[in-house]
């Protein structure tokens, strides 16, 4: 994301009255913060919690819930199957109970489904863990297969686990917390704990991965290495990444420039008025709905565009509202530059030349960077692929840039002033993008050994277990509709 949080953000905690909030670089996400301003915040919490079902388990979990409940229906109460016109009450009423009969094998079916083949998958998970996280083991197959330097999410999981148990650290039981606010909160504790461990140690390992890239321009997984010809792609696939993060910052002169004219218009001819009801607000470093809705009817019949531009900070989730008031006087301060000064108004064509200026600079960056792109893959090696990554990150330095280029640049993901630092975050965004192949080749390796599973043994075995259960099953609860299905057999082998 070029638009990053990052150094947009202001730190509440730290502004003093009659100071503007200090600007701070932070590098943690702000998806929780920002979602919990949401209106429909306790919707989406309720969805997060569902997103376990998305995998495996909760695939079986949901195609029996609809054998075990839907089907049955549809198979029971069936308006396209009817028994024939000319048939007596007797048949109608075998009939009958054949659907039904039929209809009562789906429960049955989900509930083996769910204990044989859900029960299995973990397994499978566990035994493909077991092989491709161990070096001595994952070394014999594919590399790109090879977890043993970064691991799969399950296996430093159980990893973080092992480690905490040993320092005696449980969590309590979900049945404890449900009788103890003290259980509760540990449980909280725990799961916190946890994340931040499991969070740790991933970074931890990509931290090697991409030192050791750095070192020998070599994406080494224990004594082997991914083939150079693939790191070119990876190389090439992040250089597409950082020149569709310039592209996103450039200003469509057709469409975005305009509106960045319209609304730089609106901000100049309100400076006065804004920074005499915003920066008071800062001061206090505090705002409420009461004093924006107070704003709001000062200005609304006698300044609707000022009007609106209070209405969009109130829109705002709570906890971001200060920081879009000091967004706003900010870009005040660097629209001063493009205010003539006999007027007093903005200059528009001076203000559109310097977005054009914008649009130049970060075309010659992607004009640089899709020249770094190596072309011969096969014939990239270490040092190529080294001299690559540090021209990239020279491109993304703009330390030497005139203060007005500058501009441009900050508060981004991608660029910086420090070349060395740049060297290092290129260098680990491929390592993310090797460490994205691997999983993806592991994801699909282990769908493909589960489905193997399933339709050479859990298959098998629920089947069968089907066919010995359901007839004992309807024998002993549903004695009637199990009578009808036998006379009807016991006639066909009759007739035959």
């Amino acid at each position: 994301m070029i638009e990053s949080i990052k150094g947009n953000v202001y730190s509440q905690s730290l502004v003093k009255p009659g100071l503007k909030p200090n600007k701070v670089a932070f590098t943690g996400s702000y998806t929780k913060e920002i979602t919990e301003g949401l209106y429909h915040a306790k919707t989406i919490k309720f969805m997060e919690s569902l997103k376990w079902l998305k995998g495996e388990i909760g695939g079986i979990l949901i195609t029996a819930l609809g054998t075990g409940l839907v089907a049955p229906i549809f198979i029971g109460f069936n308006p396209f199957t009817r028994p024939p016109k000319d048939a007596t009450p007797e048949q109608k009423e075998d009939f009958d109970n054949t659907t039904k009969y039929t209809a009562m094998r789906q429960p049955i079916s989900a509930v083996l489904a769910i204990l044989f083949q859900a029960s299995v998958q973990k397994y499978i998970d566990k035994g493909l863990d077991g092989v491709f996280n161990n070096p001595k083991i994952a070394k014999y197959g594919p590399v790109e297969l090879d977890q043993s330097v970064i691991n799969t999410e399950t296996r430093i999981k159980d990893l973080v686990k092992k480690e905490m148990k040993k320092e005696g650290t449980q969590k309590p039981s979900f049945i404890k917390a449900l009788f103890s606010n003290e259980a509760k909160t540990q449980r909280k504790s725990f799961d916190e704990e946890f994340g931040k461990r499991v969070k740790a140690m991933q970074e931890d390992q990509l931290k090697q991965v991409a030192e050791e890239f750095e070192k020998t321009g070599l994406i080494k997984v224990g004594e082997r290495h991914l083939d150079n010809k693939k790191v070119a792609k990876l190389v090439n696939s992040q250089i597409d990444e950082y020149i569709k993060d310039a592209r996103n910052l450039q200003k469509s002169e057709e469409k975005m420039i305009p509106h960045y004219l319209e609304r730089a218009e609106i901000l100049t001819s309100n400076k006065d008025e804004l920074r005499k009801i915003l920066t008071p607000i800062i001061e206090k470093n505090s705002i409420t709905m009461e004093q924006l809705d107070q704003l709001i009817a000062t200005y609304k019949d006698s300044n609707p565009k000022l009007t609106k531009l209070i209405q969009e900070i109130k829109d705002k989730p709570e906890d971001l509202r200060l920081h879009r008031i000091s967004r706003t006087l900010d870009r005040l301060d660097s629209l001063e530059k493009y205010i003539d000064k006999t007027t007093g108004k903005l200059n528009i064509e001076q203000y559109r030349q310097a977005m054009l200026d914008r649009n130049t600079v970060l075309g010659k960056i992607i004009s640089e960077l899709a020249g770094q792109k190596l072309n011969n893959p096969q014939a990239a090696n270490e040092s190529i692929i080294k001299e690559t990554i540090e021209k990239i990150a020279k491109i993304c330095d703009f330390s030497d840039m005139k203060e007005v280029e500058k501009e441009i640049l900050k508060n981004t993901d991608t660029f910086g002033e420090n070349v060395t630092e740049l060297t290092q975050k290129v260098f680990k965004d491929i390592s993310k993008r090797y460490k994205k192949l691997v999983s993806n080749h592991y994801t699909s390796w282990n769908q493909i050994s589960k489905i193997a599973v399933g339709v050479f043994i859990t298959l098998p075995i629920t089947c069968t277990a089907l066919n010995w259960v359901y007839p004992r099953f309807m024998e002993i609860f549903f004695p009637k509709l199990a009578g009808t299905k036998k006379a009807q057999q016991s006639k066909v082998g009759g007739d035959k």
